[in-house]
């Protein structure tokens, strides 16, 4: 993933493909026949394509005769070809190990021999190693029922890898049956004890199991009951960056469309065809869903007042209770009458000015002011992208709010901190992150005032956007300048930070709110340009050809951030670099999407991360989508975060 960052929780879940690759022989040709590995590796099979999230098109199964030297080798290398890093591998092997102190340990296909001769015919753990090596998949995980197959591992002391483990990063585990030992096959017809145990593990779990998590399970089952002892820890070759597959449990949609249709719910509807974009009841939930929003709209609507029924009349002509709303109108006319009221005098407007007859106003001149919602706007993954199940359509209500047209400057930073003496996050503790094109590095000495490179910014530059600043500047920043105009500040900061959401002083835009006007109010977009393909030209993010989606453009990767709204491709409500340029600070703490409707919502009221949107310049296509979600922790800087400023609109 071209934009993760170490130590933070981002997209908690990633779609891609989980792959099977499964090879079981009891039939040898010159070994000693097995028992049970057949039996093992399709009750395997089984679990995985009906519990959890595995398909039959990415399934290869090799047993018996067709498991030769060549047909394995065919196999990893057709994974090699097919496998993205968006996907997962899973490997079950189940056969004859052999292991030498001068060959190290080996697979024995079905054809191989058994002497002290035939060590080519095998498939050495270098071998298998360096096929799993050349496989960029986001998880990896060998699982083998054999005997000598511990020497795979790093380290055969499992308690160096504890700790928290995320599926968001890269990770190469295994799981073997035995150290360099034999291993028993198990009473014919009656499983191994490995497998015995890993199958009841995968069974029995209550929540999706962790590799870690199987992992230890399967090693304390086999311990005590049987006279070897497995081993589980990352495996000793490349990719594997501290992270772990989590088997996620396969979901039935006719239970779902069944509970769907007995809730009767606009956030049921809305939830189904979040997770079954195409599904067999798609279009009936779909058709749902608008009969419950026009419903919703009329339940709305002030029936006792002619004005309220005439604005519904005029904005909603296709709607079913339109007949109603004209016969509840004619009704008023016939029996009321507004009467005229005396003249008043009005006070004069201060941080207003006249417009007609309708007092409006002031909008400062670097931002513009977005309307909020007269009717719920579906936020999330409306275009169906489906990259990641963290983006749930769900409605959402908002006011009134103003809105930057720019990311905040190096230049408009520097004045804050030439004034005020203010000290960053990253002043404090020594120094930033740099992402050098393969990996976050801390640097000393790189904070505000530095580019993506981590040198210091010439004057010339001071119109790229600020970066290197935590989500603490970004608050620091905006009451710092509510202060200087005369604004009450929209931040109490006593330790922790409590927003004032009355004031009419700077503040982060929430994350309902960035979403909305990146999509220019709401609109069916896809990128914070009002466009529905990324290009180079118009968007700064990484458009090489290796991160190509079917809704991108293969162009210029500069590596670097570009002037604000230089690139003069700003969305319909006059937004520049909505996408791409710099990742963008927003108030709210992470939370999962609800699927019920909200009004203005702001995140939960504590949390460990911070939300970011909009991608930068280092950013994939996927994350330069206006859906797109990442988040960090409040102290963390990086050379592809900063912000834009919004206000509450008080009038």
């Amino acid at each position: 993933m071209a934009d993760a960052i170490p130590g933070i929780a981002r997209r908690p879940e990633k779609k891609g493909n989980n792959h099977l690759l499964v090879i079981a022989i009891d039939d040898y040709k010159h070994c000693t026949p097995l028992n049970n590995a057949v039996l093992d590796a399709e009750a395997f099979i089984d679990v995985m394509l009906t519990r959890y999230h595995f398909e039959k098109e990415h399934l290869t199964f090799i047993k018996n005769a067709e498991a030769t030297k060549k047909a394995i080798e065919n196999a990893f290398l057709k994974l090699v070809k097919t496998i993205t890093p968006d996907d997962n591998l899973v490997v079950y092997f189940s056969g004859h190990g052999r292991y030498d102190e001068h060959f190290g340990g080996n697979w024995v296909p079905v054809d191989a021999g058994a002497s002290d001769d035939d060590w080519p015919d095998y498939l050495s753990n270098d071998l298998i190693k360096s096929h799993f090596g050349r496989i960029k998949s986001l998880h990896t995980f060998l699982i083998a029922d054999s005997c000598f197959s511990g020497s795979l591992f790093i380290d055969k002391s499992k308690d160096k890898f504890s700790g928290d483990r995320r599926d968001t990063e890269p990770s190469r585990w295994g799981l073997t049956s035995g150290k360099k030992e034999i291993v028993s096959d198990g009473i014919p017809g009656n499983h191994s004890p490995f497998a015995k145990a890993l199958l009841h593990v995968l069974q029995k779990a209550e929540k999706p199991p962790t590799v870690m998590h199987i992992c230890d399970l399967v090693l304390e089952k086999v311990t005590a009951n049987a006279q070897q002892t497995p081993m589980g820890s990352p495996l000793s070759i490349p990719g594997h960056q501290g992270g772990q597959l989590v088997f996620y449990f396969r979901d039935d949609e006719d239970a779902m469309w069944n509970t769907t249709q007995s809730e009767n719910t606009l956030a049921a509807y809305s939830a189904y065809c979040a997770k079954y974009r195409g599904g067999k009841y798609f279009s009936e939930a779909f058709a749902k869903m608008e009969e419950l929003e026009e419903q919703a709209i009329w339940d709305r609507v002030d029936k006792t007042r002619q004005t309220a029924l005439l604005r519904f009349i005029n904005e909603n002509p296709n709607s079913p209770f339109l007949p109603q709303a004209q016969q509840r109108y004619d009704e008023i006319s016939k029996s009321f009458s507004i009467p005229s009221e005396p003249k008043k005098e009005e006070p004069k407007p201060t941080s207003a000015q006249w417009a007609g007859n309708i007092l409006t106003p002031t909008i400062p001149e670097h931002m513009v002011l977005i309307k909020g919602t007269t009717e719920p706007f579906m936020m999330g993954d409306f275009m169906g992208d489906d990259e990641y199940d963290i983006e749930t359509v769900h409605p959402v209500l908002l006011n009134d709010f103003y809105l930057s047209k720019y990311a905040l400057t190096l230049g408009e930073f520097k004045n804050f901190i030439t004034a005020s003496g203010y000290q960053t996050d990253a002043d404090k503790d020594g120094g930033s992150r740099i992402w050098d094109g393969k990996e976050w590095e801390k640097k000393s000495g790189v904070n505000w005032q530095c580019d993506t490179a981590g040198k210091i910014r010439p004057a010339t530059e001071h119109n790229h956007p600020v970066i290197h600043v935590s989500w603490n500047d970004a608050i620091a920043y905006c009451n710092w300048l509510s202060k200087l105009e005369g604004l009450r500040p929209a931040y109490i900061i006593q330790g922790t930070v409590k927003p004032d959401w009355t004031a009419n002083g700077y503040r982060l835009p929430t994350e309902a709110e960035w979403e909305y006007a990146a999509r220019e109010g709401g609109k069916k977009v896809r990128f914070g340009n009002g466009k529905n393909t990324a290009d180079p030209k118009e968007i700064n993010f990484a458009g090489l050809k290796e991160y190509k989606k079917a809704y991108s453009v293969i162009g210029e990767y500069r590596t670097k951030t570009v002037p604000v709204g230089s690139l003069q491709c700003p969305n319909a409500l006059g937004l520049h670099d909505m996408s791409g340029n710099v990742w963008e600070w927003c108030w709210d703490w992470y939370k999962t999407y609800p699927t019920v409707l909200e009004t203005d919502p702001k995140g939960p009221d504590s949390g460990s991360f911070r939300v970011f949107r909009g991608g930068s310049w280092v950013s994939n296509p996927q994350g330069v989508r206006a859906a797109d979600r990442s988040v960090n922790a409040p102290d963390n800087r990086v050379n592809s975060i900063g912000f834009r400023l919004a206000r509450t609109r008080t009038l």
